[in-house]
């Protein structure tokens, strides 16, 4: 089953309210990330084949670089029907919703084509959003990231010498107590302050995808990269309840189709965009990757799953996530 049909269902019964609008609208999309970027060059292209099948009749207006807000503020105006969708990762959901801190855990995917399988499961999608309704709103895609590894500024071989080192990380306490098992101390800090952090010594280095280094510079002064692999954020478009109603049906259909495709897509774009970056860090930038042993790695952050299955609702879709995976938990 594809992923719009979660959102379908889920909006199913506010659907059913009002007359669609049939007549030419332009509709706006928030994000908080470079329009050159892969989340957002694939919302751009949803957006030209959406005007295209419809004919005009389903415009989108997109707000690129935090423009209407960071994430979790334009996300509130997705809530209230101000903002029609918008382009919000799996940590700041996180912070709204506490059961999304199971898609940011650790060592949950082990490769892109268990994540493609378990990002297309219905089980998955009915389980991890069964209280988005609630929090008013609904999911209509998934944009994947590749693999997020750790690199510094210092010297590292393995888990053993970031004991002690200050690594940026995002701002969930899914991300900030896989650090703390790490060894490493983790630093809030936003993304467009990390460059300026790691050159003056605020951290010692990030953890992050590894396309930064080329993309956003961060190899010019971080030259040493642990290929750890740890967690792979997730953006996901979400849009308001009222989104659907102003819409005819069948252009609703097409919104659905078009950006189903491009979170297929994501998961390739993604790995291809990161391929280059890395190689480019190399030859260009002189970063060093280290591909680590990653059985400390994933030891350390084992009692991580265990608090997680004691607490009924993230338990649940962390057992649908390794079935999906056709994998066992560990424990």
């Amino acid at each position: 089953m594809r992923f719009r049909s979660i959102a379908l269902s889920l909006l199913a019964l506010i659907s059913l309210s009002g007359p669609a609008q049939s007549w030419a609208d332009t509709y706006r999309i928030a994000t908080s990330i470079q329009q050159d970027g892969t989340a957002g060059r694939l919302i751009e292209e949803a957006a030209r084949n959406i005007e295209q099948r419809t004919n005009g009749r389903v415009r989108f207006k997109i707000f690129h670089n935090g423009l209407l807000g960071d994430q979790l503020q334009y996300l509130q105006q997705v809530q209230r029907g101000v903002i029609d969708a918008g382009l919000v990762n799996s940590a700041a959901l996180e912070s709204v919703i506490p059961e999304f801190g199971v898609v940011n855990m650790p060592y949950l995917f082990r490769s892109a084509d268990e994540y493609r399988a378990v990002m297309s499961s219905p089980e998955v999608h009915e389980t991890l959003f069964s209280s988005a309704t609630r929090h008013h709103f609904a999911p209509l895609a998934f944009l994947s990231s590749d693999f997020r590894s750790i690199y510094t500024t210092v010297p590292v071989n393995d888990i053993n010498d970031l004991k002690g080192l200050k690594l940026r990380s995002i701002p969930s306490k899914t991300y900030v107590e896989m650090l703390q098992r790490f060894g490493a101390t983790p630093v809030l800090m936003p993304f467009g302050e990390l460059y300026s952090g790691l050159q003056q010594g605020v951290v010692d280095g990030a953890e992050g995808g590894l396309a930064g280094l080329y993309e956003a510079k961060f190899g010019e002064v971080a030259k040493h990269v642990l290929v750890t692999e740890q967690t792979r954020l997730t953006d996901f478009v979400v849009t308001s309840l009222q989104f659907p109603k102003k819409l005819a049906p069948e252009d609703w259909e097409i919104v659905q189709e078009e950006f189903h495709k491009v979170s297929l897509k994501s998961v390739d774009f993604a790995e291809a965009n990161e391929a280059r970056a890395v190689a480019l860090a190399k030859e260009e930038m002189g970063v060093r990757f280290i591909k680590v042993d990653k059985t400390p790695f994933i030891d350390a952050v084992k009692p991580m799953y265990r608090e997680t299955l004691q607490d009924p609702k993230q338990g649940a879709i962390l057992e649908a996530i390794f079935r999906a995976a056709g994998r066992d938990l560990p424990r």
